[in-house]
C-alpha cells in the first residue's frame, strides 16, 4: 500500500506523517486491495473578523483507492491532529459500509 501526503501552507513534520501512517494502517488492516491513498493537508490562513482568529483552519482531504472504486473524505478542526482523526473517522464508516455491502452480496449469492 502505499500512502501519499502533501502539505499546502503547511509543511509536513515527522510526527505527523507518523500520525497518519499509523492511523490509516489500523482503519486498512483488514482490506487487502488498498491500491493508494492520497492525504492532502492544508492550512487556511483565512482570519475570523469576530474572533481575530481562524477557526476550523486546518483541513485534511483523502482519496483511498480500491479496484473499482475510490473513498473520498474532507475534514476541517482547529487542530491538524483532529482533523485527523475525524477523517479518518468518516473513511473508517465509508470502508465499512462497503465491506458490508461486499458481504452482503457475497451471502446473496451462495
Amino acid at each position: 500500500m502505499q500512502i501519499t501526503i502533501r502539505g499546502h501552507h503547511l509543511s509536513i513534520t515527522p510526527a505527523i506523517e507518523e500520525t497518519i501512517k499509523t492511523k490509516f494502517s489500523q482503519m486498512t488492516k483488514h482490506l487487502d486491495q488498498v491500491n493508494s491513498m492520497q492525504v492532502k493537508l492544508s492550512k487556511d490562513h483565512q482570519i475570523d473578523k469576530r474572533s481575530k482568529r481562524g477557526s476550523s483552519n486546518h483541513i485534511a482531504e483523502a482519496i483511498v483507492r480500491l479496484p473499482g472504486i475510490e473513498f473520498f473524505a474532507h475534514a476541517n478542526a482547529d487542530d491538524m491532529y483532529t482533523s485527523i482523526k475525524i477523517l479518518t473517522e468518516k473513511l473508517k464508516k465509508q470502508i465499512d459500509r462497503y465491506r458490508e455491502m461486499q458481504l452482503n452480496h457475497q451471502s446473496l449469492a451462495i
